[in-house]
């Protein structure tokens, strides 16, 4: 019995140390995408123990609802080519110290390529991709930025590709994850960990068929950028940490 309870104890302990949720603190952080989704629950979980500024795309939604002093929402809309003076001036003054770029839109359920509207075709590109790329192009100056985090999907893998279609949404996470890599080689002297994640298949707005709840994907999430490990950057993952092909 004494070896049973031992084995028990142990087993316990390992469960305990793999359900912990780890804390991020007294960080500037960038959310996008706060309307709804992993980029809420993010904002939710770490708004406590940091400053956030959360981007929203309309005046009602439900970041709205928190309230707190840490936290700062933006509005704009990632659809069009430019932004605005405003949040450009705003994300340049707050001086983030992670990213996390969470926004982005799947686009018209019909996708092949006889349906492919280039005007349709650059909202898309302009939330999914150019969103990010110039928000962390905001970021770069300073030398406060330690982390730029992209939610990507396995939809942008080029090597896991065996269905095609979903054009609109897979070449715009295809170039954010090529983005990352890029950026990964360039920015390597200045110490900043930047990676892509797959988030699951979360129940969302966007996908019905989510397997996850959003809650469960932004806490592993968190898990990841708070051990802020350097063999991560450059390297697209799943939540789980896995290492997936590019």
């Amino acid at each position: 019995m004494g070896i049973k309870k031992t084995i028990i104890r142990k087993i316990e302990k390992i469960n305990h140390k793999f359900s912990k949720k780890l804390i991020i603190k007294n960080k500037r952080i960038i959310v996008t995408g706060s309307n709804s989704g992993i980029g809420l629950e993010l904002t939710k979980k770490l708004i406590s123990t940091n400053s956030i500024i959360s981007t929203v795309n309309k005046k009602k939604n439900e970041v709205d609802k928190i309230k707190n002093e840490n936290l700062k929402i933006l509005e704009e809309d990632f659809q069009n080519e430019n932004l605005t003076e405003n949040f450009c001036f705003e994300v340049k003054e707050f001086k983030p110290n992670i990213i996390i770029n969470c926004a982005a839109i799947f686009g018209p359920e019909e996708q092949s390529l006889e349906n492919l509207h280039i005007s349709e075709f650059k909202k898309i590109l302009n939330i999914n991709f150019f969103s990010p790329l110039k928000l962390v192009q905001l970021s770069l100056n300073g030398k406060q930025l330690e982390q730029i985090v992209n939610i990507s999907s396995e939809m942008g893998s080029i090597t896991l590709n065996n269905m095609g279609g979903y054009y609109y949404y897979r070449l715009s996470k295809t170039l954010l994850n090529s983005f990352s890599k890029n950026l990964s080689n360039d920015i390597k002297s200045k110490n900043i960990n930047i990676f892509c994640v797959h988030p699951g298949s979360v129940k969302t707005k966007m996908n019905s068929a989510g397997v996850i709840s959003p809650d469960q994907s932004a806490q592993k999430i968190i898990n990841i950028i708070n051990e802020n490990d350097r063999n991560l950057s450059g390297k697209f993952i799943d939540i789980n940490k896995k290492i997936l092909e590019w």
